[in-house]
């Protein structure tokens, strides 16, 4: 089954969307330390719009795109008091236009990207062509914050382990496998949803891949941005040799 399908329906209640909510508040702090005033935003692999609703609760006219429609009904339900174009797309290669200019790209003072997004491009080649989308899509002076999982990550939490919860309404088993000379990984997951008095099952695979510090810097730079910050995620700190998440600040010049 195609990630993020019937899986959209349980997301938000297993919390699968706080980490995005936490990097939205993490957000309002790099803002204020980079002197940003975002009028406009594109949140990419939005999900069901839980980040998107923090920034338009602040005022910010955001968008949202991602490449599951089930993603985005769940989205559309939860943003239904706000004006957010949220467009069905995947990446790494997008293309925004204007409706009322056919020809003219859709541009944004803010581009964010949560919760692994970006790891789920294959190779530096996909990476690369996300970013220089990311770049046609930002006015100049635009900012594009992101969070990826680093190789770490991938080989110490995903690496053979199993993860498993329970809610009144559902369980769910992660299964998860770490390949160290592609530094990618493999999450089998399996759900439980209860159904009247039975449970449905579902499976979805995910797989993610993780590049290093130096690969991420060169390639935003190949892209055109200028890297202001490289974080150790939720922190104004460096990232260590174990660190499990960066955070990156980046920006399309003037």
């Amino acid at each position: 089954m195609k990630p993020y399908n019937k899986f959209a329906n349980v997301y938000d209640e297993m919390g699968a969307d706080h980490h995005s909510i936490k990097m939205t508040e993490y957000c309002f702090k790099i803002f204020r330390k980079f002197h940003i005033r975002p009028t406009t935003g594109l949140d990419l692999c939005c999900g069901t719009g839980s980040a998107i609703l923090k920034f338009a609760e602040k005022g910010i006219m955001m968008s949202g795109l991602d490449q599951s429609a089930s993603m985005l009904a769940m989205a559309a339900r939860k943003l239904k008091d706000y004006k957010v174009r949220l467009y069905q797309k995947s990446l790494p290669r997008f293309r925004l236009l204007d409706t009322s200019h056919s020809r003219k790209i859709v541009q944004f003072d803010l581009v964010t990207s949560f919760y692994d997004s970006l790891n789920y491009l294959k190779n530096q080649t996909e990476l690369k062509t996300a970013f220089k989308s990311v770049y046609a899509h930002l006015l100049p002076g635009g900012w594009f914050i992101f969070d990826m999982n680093t190789p770490p990550a991938l080989k110490i939490l995903w690496g053979g382990q199993i993860y498993a919860g329970l809610t009144d309404n559902m369980g769910w088993v992660w299964q998860n496998d770490y390949n160290p000379k592609t530094k990618s990984a493999i999450c089998r997951t399996t759900f439980f949803q209860k159904k009247g008095e039975l449970y449905e099952r579902f499976e979805e695979v995910h797989v993610e891949k993780a590049y290093e510090n130096a690969v991420i810097k060169k390639v935003l730079k190949t892209a055109g941005f200028q890297v202001k910050g490289f974080y150790r995620c939720h922190s104004f700190e460096k990232p260590r040799k174990g660190t499990y998440r960066i955070c990156v600040v980046a920006k399309k010049p003037a």
